[in-house]
């Protein structure tokens, strides 16, 4: 069970030198330990840069042609498949060589690479847990298209491989850093989620959604670590409730009010023993005109709106993270570090309470 009040970061930092991004989150997080995407590295280590490395590697995504990467189903095309849906079939029968195709090259994540170094040299010894990250399915289909420009989300074919990719990216994290003993969890960032119910994105399906993002849960399950998921802006949450996941991490600095619209699947998440992540603390510049009493307050009125509609208090505060609203790499470090620190003294603010 994830202790009550545990901090942790999202996943992105503005940095550039992987061993200072580590540095930070070993300052601010030392009981969950992320490891830090950094996007202003290069491309190649941003929400999706970062997760398309195996199918640029098997030749399904061009990333090459100086436009964004798509899917190019060439004459050989079907060949390209079939390695793709062996190297699945083997991963499934136990093959560590065939996930290794699924990790993350150091070239795509020096953060991740930076972190297993500490991870190695002991340097996160008193952490309870440990934290890694993927993007998630709806927010990488809609991004990566097929050569026509249409997102690969909307073709059967593709949206398949996208699923199966990051079910098995994440199983890869889950038994690379599961050798040093401490727990994992694996968030699933999904920004993309704010899609469904738009006017602009009606072809979405909610079981459809459900089913693939517990494709993906059952994957990091099943390579024995707890699975999270990732939503910064308003979604169905009923949805995300009714999933498999172990933590919904929602931004409670701006649209606590959509969540608390969904009073009957918040209790049942709690009841199988869910733990909600409060992303209380602002990731912008509005974080500037806060401190840790003013969102102590802001978020004791959250968890009494919630108790007002019938859910255990007592649950809550057991089954309660504390984290940014956001990832912070598209902040100016100063900015990062305050968002950093804010969470922390919140988390031990909320431990000395209870």
């Amino acid at each position: 069970m994830i202790p009550p009040f545990i901090a942790t970061g999202i996943g992105s930092l503005p940095h550039i030198d992987p061993v200072e991004a580590v540095r930070t989150v070993k300052q601010f997080f030392p009981d969950m330990p992320h490891w830090p995407q950094l996007p202003s590295n290069n491309t190649s280590e941003g929400l999706i840069g970062q997760y398309i490395a195996p199918l640029v590697r098997l030749g399904l995504v061009d990333k090459e042609s100086g436009s964004s990467p798509f899917f190019v189903r060439q004459s050989n095309w079907l060949d390209r498949l079939t390695e793709f849906y062996d190297l699945y079939l083997r991963i499934s029968e136990g093959d560590d060589e065939a996930l290794s195709h699924f990790g993350l090259p150091y070239e795509y994540a020096k953060g991740f690479w930076a972190f297993v170094d500490e991870l190695s040299n002991g340097g996160f010894h008193n952490a309870k847990y440990i934290k890694g990250q993927v993007t998630g399915p709806i927010t990488l289909g809609l991004q990566l298209t097929d050569q026509n420009r249409r997102s690969s989300y909307y073709d059967e074919e593709l949206r398949d491989i996208v699923v199966k990719t990051l079910a098995l990216q994440a199983s890869w994290q889950v038994e690379t850093l599961n050798r040093f003993g401490i727990p994992v969890v694996i968030f699933i960032d999904e920004p993309g989620l704010y899609a469904y119910g738009q006017s602009t994105h009606i072809t979405l399906n909610k079981q459809e959604i459900i089913d693939e993002l517990n494709i993906i849960v059952d994957t990091i399950h099943s390579a024995g670590g707890s699975a999270g998921i990732h939503v910064c802006a308003s979604t169905d949450w009923g949805m995300l409730l009714e999933s498999r996941i172990d933590i919904l991490n929602f931004d409670a600095f701006e649209y606590f009010t959509t969540l608390s619209l969904y009073p009957e699947n918040i209790q049942n998440f709690l009841h199988r023993e869910g733990v909600l992540a409060w992303g209380i603390v602002p990731t912008s510049e509005k974080v500037w005109a806060y401190d840790s009493d003013q969102l102590t307050k802001k978020l004791n009125g959250q968890i009494d709106t919630l108790v007002g509609k019938g859910i255990d208090r007592n649950a809550l505060l057991a089954q309660m993270m504390i984290t940014p609203s956001c990832g912070v790499g598209s902040l100016t470090t100063d900015i990062a570090n305050k968002v950093y620190g804010l969470t922390k003294e919140l988390s031990i603010k909320y431990q000395q309470m209870f």
